[in-house]
């Protein structure tokens, strides 16, 4: 058994070396904008320990004025959007390796030891008030939904916790294949349904009071010959509008299906590996060659593509009233029109990779990139910001 968990955990580290290889397809080349829009920094601060040579998503947690960060060392902080400024950091110990969830008063965090954590919080300090082990790695964030944590382990089982006491309230497990990538996706939680993707293709709905299996859809089955090419991974985070569910996979499809039945309503071919944003038209998404679309939520059509920014690892797009927000492997934070995809603006705060999918708070972008550097930047001129250097314009 021992044998054959360390082979499982090879072949993970394998496909994460693969898929940020230095000898894979170069970045396009940047494009000249003409024309390009104004942008600007408002603040950045390093935020932590980060880990600039693993593919880690640390994305923060937003709530009101403020913004919740851990960084790999375990450090929790909260900072004032508006000022920013330290309001207080708790060192935890965590070996963490995800961002935060949370609601108004509580935060959860966890480790790829196994550790998950709930700390409540306001607006002078945190303190810890339970702590429950799992037996399996942690490579996506925990959710916090009422009175349940939902977290989902690299070993493929979904475990739901009280959030009151920490205490297991049950949990389900499916088979992980030979070879899977890095991480997977958070579950979405209702009132009465916990939904969860898995690395085998399946999208599964449980009863989120006793884990009974409400539905079981197979949004791609394993194809070719090699392990590789049978790579199905459902690490994309999927969403939730008006009781559809939008998914896509890795080497896949892309599918929207019933929120209650799991029934298909349209499929598509598409591969990613990233989150989506969407709005009443359409979903936005960055495919597995960093290009960027824009997808008819009723039919599954393309509205457009965008293809200059390929093999350059964007993020996730994030939607900013009319503009979609992604950033790249250099550290470049990219604008583009929601209409139709033309390019708007770009800033390089640092030359640091991102791979946490932009977050969008009123007017702002909150950025963190893989060395911990935290960066909120905006178009709106009004917006006052401290003197910043070593900011590269539109280039």
């Amino acid at each position: 058994m021992n044998f054959l968990r360390l082979l499982f955990l090879s072949l993970v580290v394998f496909v994460a070396a693969c898929s940020s290889s230095d000898n894979s397809e170069p970045p396009a080349e940047l494009t000249t904008i003409d024309n390009a829009e104004y942008v600007k920094v408002l603040w950045s601060k390093d935020a932590g320990k980060g880990a600039v040579n693993k593919y880690i998503d640390m994305q923060p947690f937003i709530n009101g004025n403020k913004i919740y960060a851990i960084d790999t060392a375990g450090l929790l902080s909260q900072l004032d959007l508006s000022q920013s400024t330290f309001d207080w950091s708790l060192k935890t110990g965590l070996s963490a390796v995800t961002g935060l969830s949370g609601d108004s008063s509580s935060l959860v965090a966890s480790s790829r030891d196994g550790e998950v954590v709930l700390f409540d919080y306001n607006e002078k300090s945190a303190e810890q008030r339970w702590k429950h082990q799992l037996k399996s790695e942690i490579r996506t964030r925990a959710i916090l939904d009422g009175q349940q944590v939902f977290i989902r382990t690299v070993d493929g089982k979904l475990s739901v916790l009280d959030a009151t006491t920490g205490d297991l309230l049950w949990a389900v497990t499916r088979r992980v294949p030979a070879l899977s990538l890095t991480g997977s996706s958070s579950p979405i939680v209702t009132d009465e349904l916990v939904i969860s993707g898995f690395d085998s293709g399946k999208l599964v709905a449980f009863n989120r009071e006793n884990g009974s299996t409400v539905w079981e859809h197979t949004v791609t089955s394993p194809r070719g010959r090699t392990e590789i090419e049978r790579l199905v991974d459902l690490d994309g985070q999927f969403i939730l509008l008006d009781n559809i569910i939008y998914i896509s996979s890795f080497q896949g499809d892309l599918v929207a299906l019933t929120l209650n039945s799991g029934q298909v309503l349209w499929s598509r071919k598409f591969s990613s590996f990233q989150a989506m944003d969407a709005d009443n038209e359409a979903l936005y998404l960055t495919d597995d060659k960093s290009h960027i679309w824009s997808i008819d939520r009723r039919t599954g059509s393309a509205f457009w593509k965008q293809d200059v920014f390929n093999a350059r690892k964007l993020t996730a797009p994030r939607l900013l009233g009319d503009k979609i927000v992604v950033a790249d492997l250099e550290g470049y934070i990219h604008w583009l029109s929601k209409a139709d995809g033309s390019l708007l603006t770009r800033i390089q705060p640092f030359d640091i990779r991102y791979i946490s999918q932009p977050l969008a708070i009123d007017s702002s972008i909150v950025v963190i990139d893989v060395s911990g550097q935290l960066t909120v930047l905006t178009q709106d001129k009004t917006l006052e910001s401290p003197s910043y250097s070593n900011i590269r314009f539109n280039r």
